[in-house]
């Protein structure tokens, strides 16, 4: 990594505390959908949403480290959705499988990725709405 990109990262870092401080900006870490209105909540409290629908098991439990990267790295707020917890919401929202990713801005869906994403992969993804 060179110094420029070292740099670049702090004032990230700060810029992201600054705006944490001040109530502004996404959760540093994921938030955990308990619910249909809680999902709702969620998705329109924040101009960028990355929702993460896990089985609590596989794939799901090792993109967890994952999820908490992009949550921090990112300026999206990124909510997790048990589906085994909340059959029902993921029905509503056409979930077949798991993992699934949903990102919504400005409370619509703009784009589904189903499988399995690797950091990279996610922070793109994220990134493109929300930097």
């Amino acid at each position: 990594m060179s110094d420029g990109e070292d740099i670049d990262k702090v004032r990230e870092r700060k810029k992201r505390a600054l705006m944490q401080e001040n109530g502004l900006g996404a959760p540093p870490a994921p938030v955990y959908v308990d619910g249909s209105q809680n999902f709702r909540k969620t998705v329109n409290a924040h101009e960028v949403v990355l929702i993460h629908y896990y089985a609590g098991r596989g794939a799901g439990q090792r993109l967890h480290p994952v999820v908490e990267s992009v949550a921090r790295e990112t300026f999206a707020a990124v909510a997790k959705v048990n589906v085994v917890r909340l059959q029902k919401l993921a029905l509503e929202q056409g979930v077949e499988g798991t993992p699934t990713f949903d990102l919504f801005v400005d409370g619509e869906r703009v784009e589904r990725e189903e499988g399995a994403l690797d950091k990279e992969e996610l922070t793109a993804l994220v990134r493109e709405y929300a930097e």
